[in-house]
Parts: structure tokens; C-alpha cells; sequence
């Protein structure tokens, strides 16, 4: 059963264009009791996947590994992996929810993979490019702009390049949170733990 949230997310993904699609299969997720990620939010904090793996709308094609969490304007995020600061996006404003006015911020990982947290909010970006950050530093502020729907969250996903249009995004697991050996499930809560 859809939760209130969701029905809304799904009804302003529709809205802005956003087919449903048959829904993609998935595979190919690491271990994830060692996995090298964290979730992006500090520990101790606890939210909802509001809109997970190949589910159709936006998280469909080179975006199918993508992962939303329900968080309320404000909420900070936090490095998923220790890396340097690649790619920035500032200067949108919360309820702006048009396509493409995202506020980001990407983070470039030793093995070449690029992680992803956009829809932050307006002043949401808090690092620099070219800075080094470690895993758990906050990094920015969730918002609501760009293509949410209307419905504030935080969307993440990792990709082997800065634009998944491009290269497609990859599965990811997190280590510090319960068991997830098939990434993570729509409508349940993870609670972020020490690592």
C-alpha cells in the first residue's frame, strides 16, 4: 500500500511528464556488510525510501540505481564515501521544481565512481570544488528543488561518470544500516549506525 507521500511523489513525478514504464529488473549488488558506503545522512537519523531501484519514472534507464529519501527541508546530508568535491550546483530556490534546477553536489571517489545528492536546498551547498571530504561530513542541506514533484527529498545515486545520461547509474549497498543485500526497499526506514 502506497503511503500518503508516495501517492504525492507519484502524482507529481506524472505530472511533470514522467511516464511509469515497465518496471526494469536490477541485480548486481555488492556485499553489503562491506560495503564501502554509508547512508547520506548523519548517524543516529532515520528515513523513508520514498522512491527506490528501477520503480519507472525517473529512477528507469541510466537512472534505474537511483535511490529518494523522504526529508524534511533543512535535514542534513552527509557524505555516503570519503572523495574530493567534483561538481557543484547552487543558486536555486526551494519550491523552484523545475527540471534541471537542481542544487547539487557530486563527490568523485577513489575507484572512479561519482556520488550524487541533488535536490538540495536553497544555500544547501555547503562544500567546495576540489574539496576533500571523508565519509559522514556534511556536505549540504535536503530541499525540495528541481524535479521532486513538489515533495521535498533527497535523491542519490552513484555513476562511473558526473552525468548517468551518459554512463548509466551503478547498484549500491550501505554497510552502516540493516541488512539491504538487494540495495533498498521502497516504504521501509533506514536508520543510519556508527560504522
Amino acid at each position: 500500500m502506497c503511503s500518503i507521500s508516495s501517492a504525492i511523489l507519484v502524482a507529481g513525478l506524472v505530472s511533470c511528464g514522467a511516464t511509469t514504464g515497465p518496471q526494469e529488473v536490477c541485480s548486481g549488488y555488492p556485499d553489503w556488510k562491506t560495503s564501502p558506503y554509508l547512508l547520506p545522512y548523519p548517524v543516529g537519523s532515520t528515513y523513508r525510501v520514498i522512491q527506490g531501484n528501477c520503480s519507472g519514472f525517473g529512477h528507469s534507464g541510466g537512472y534505474k540505481y537511483s535511490i529518494d529519501f523522504a526529508m524534511p527541508l533543512g535535514s542534513m546530508v552527509a557524505a555516503a564515501r570519503a572523495g574530493t568535491v567534483v561538481e557543484i550546483r547552487t543558486g536555486n530556490l526551494d519550491g523552484d521544481i523545475v527540471p534541471g534546477h537542481e542544487n547539487f553536489v557530486k563527490v568523485l571517489h577513489s575507484d572512479g565512481v561519482i556520488s550524487a545528492y541533488s535536490h538540495l536546498g536553497t544555500d544547501g551547498v555547503l562544500v567546495t570544488v576540489g574539496q576533500q571530504v571523508e565519509a559522514g561530513d556534511t556536505i549540504g542541506w535536503s530541499g525540495n528543488t528541481g524535479a521532486t514533484g513538489g515533495v521535498p527529498h533527497l535523491h542519490f545515486h552513484l555513476a562511473p561518470c558526473s552525468e548517468p545520461v551518459d554512463c548509466g547509474t551503478l547498484p549500491v549497498t550501505f554497510r552502516n544500516t540493516s541488512p539491504n543485500p538487494k540495495g533498498l526497499v521502497v516504504e521501509h526506514e533506514y536508520r543510519a549506525d556508527p560504522p
